[in-house]
């Protein structure tokens, strides 16, 4: 059943260990709407391999137990950064097989192979390649007991999510696998997303496990629009994601400023953009789940939209489709998916009936008497009255011939929510 996590990622344990504790992930979680916390381990670096292996075993063992007494979600972290894993396969081995065993039991523990590989291709047969190593980590944690969530990083700093489908684990018999995109919103834009989605379509198992708001360097400018194009996506796909970095170190991706040395219990004057940005956005996911969750949503359980809004699954809420008219082909029809007492979550879904892709720009025009709070695969272009025009992202414009695309948003009325009312395409 669908669930997203919204997660947040340490720095590098060997050098930021003080966030890993109880009191910082109940700060993350009570305030922030965080239900996940990674835990970044990087092997070299003057870490795992490189002199600091009993330091952060106890730093990881202390983080998961944080995690497990709180209700949230962990994931340890093989940070390989930027070389080809199977350098340190042997090693990279031993750990997995040790940590599989000693949480095996645990429902809440995800382990994430191979952070941000580099230098050889998802995979070429040659036994080098980034799907060799994912299935051999894959075997050890297998072996040792554990059928927990496994995350496989991609090629070029698990940018090429695209290739995955080409050979997946689960054509030699592996489940409970995923593929890591990572993304920084002013560096990765269109392309990459586009990349996400062709991905999709394919059937890939997503999971960002980093991110952030600036560029790929971890620092630079914020583009905020583009992060929340991200975001609409992530949302849209119920992809779950870990935004980067608990840390005060001087660099925009950072959550706290540098003079800050709080590791709880956070005043606004702490926080940077990028952290302020984090908050309100888990914020408003975590509202949303917990609309579903308190009962009030008509018929829906809590992980078929835990994620926040337009998970794109269908659930047991979903009502019959208003009345629509076309137009070159494509057709719109509304659906309500999921209600509660104020209000309810719509999706306008355009399909293509014509024999070709439709490449051109397109808007729906809809009477809805509520108003929209969060938009999502899509943006509004007017709003007068109770009449809206809304237009898709550039991800989702071009729709193949008998294919579709989706626009959902919240939306909060007076009374009983109504299906919207004399929908064309334009």
């Amino acid at each position: 059943m669908p669930f997203q996590l919204r997660g947040a990622s340490t720095h590098g344990i060997q050098w930021f260990s003080q966030y890993v504790n109880k009191d910082t992930f109940q700060s993350l979680r009570d305030e922030w709407g965080i239900n996940m916390v990674r835990l970044a381990a990087y092997p070299r670096e003057g870490g795992y391999l490189q002199g600091s292996q009993a330091q952060m075993d106890k730093t990881i063992e202390q983080g998961v137990q944080a995690a497990t007494d709180l209700g949230m979600y962990v994931i340890i972290d093989w940070h390989v950064l930027n070389y080809n894993p199977n350098g340190d396969a042997a090693q990279a081995e031993s750990f997995f097989k040790s940590y599989a065993a000693k949480y095996k039991s645990y429902g809440n523990v995800i382990f994430e192979v191979c952070n941000e590989p580099t230098g050889t291709p998802w995979y070429d047969g040659s036994g080098n390649d980034i799907y060799s190593y994912c299935t051999r980590m894959t075997k050890a944690i297998r072996d040792a007991g554990s059928d927990a969530i496994i995350l496989c990083g991609t090629n070029t700093w698990s940018q090429e999510i695209d290739a995955v489908a080409g050979k997946p684990l689960s054509a030699d018999g592996f489940d409970n696998i995923m593929y890591v995109l990572h993304f920084y919103a002013a560096t990765h834009k269109d392309d990459l997303r586009a990349k996400l989605q062709t991905a999709l379509n394919a059937g890939t198992p997503v999971f960002v496990s980093e991110f952030g708001l600036c560029d790929a360097s971890g620092n630079g400018g914020i583009d905020q629009d583009s992060a929340n194009a991200w975001m609409t996506l992530l949302a849209h796909n119920n992809i779950s994601y870990a935004a980067w970095a608990l840390s005060n170190k001087a660099e925009t991706a950072a959550f706290f400023k540098p003079s800050v040395t709080a590791t709880s219990k956070w005043t606004g004057d702490d926080l940077t953009p990028s952290a302020i940005w984090l908050v309100n956005t888990s914020r408003k996911l975590a509202d949303f789940a917990d609309h579903v969750a308190s009962g009030t949503s008509s018929g829906s359980s809590k992980a078929s939209s835990g994620a926040g809004a337009g998970n794109g699954k269908k659930s047991s809420a979903s009502a019959s489709s208003s009345p629509s008219t076309s137009s070159r082909g494509l057709k719109a029809t509304a659906a309500i998916r999921n209600q509660w007492n104020s209000g309810a979550t719509y999706a306008i879904t355009v399909s293509n009936a014509s024999g070709s892709k439709h490449e051109g720009a397109w808007q729906v025009a809809f009477d809805l008497d509520a108003e929209i709070a969060d938009i999502w695969g899509g943006s509004i272009v007017s709003h007068e009255g109770a009449h809206y025009v809304v237009a898709p992202m550039d991800w989702n414009t071009a729709i193949e011939a008998g294919a579709s695309a989706e626009i959902g948003f919240n939306a909060s009325s007076t009374g009983q929510a109504e299906q919207p009312q004399n929908i064309t395409v334009k």
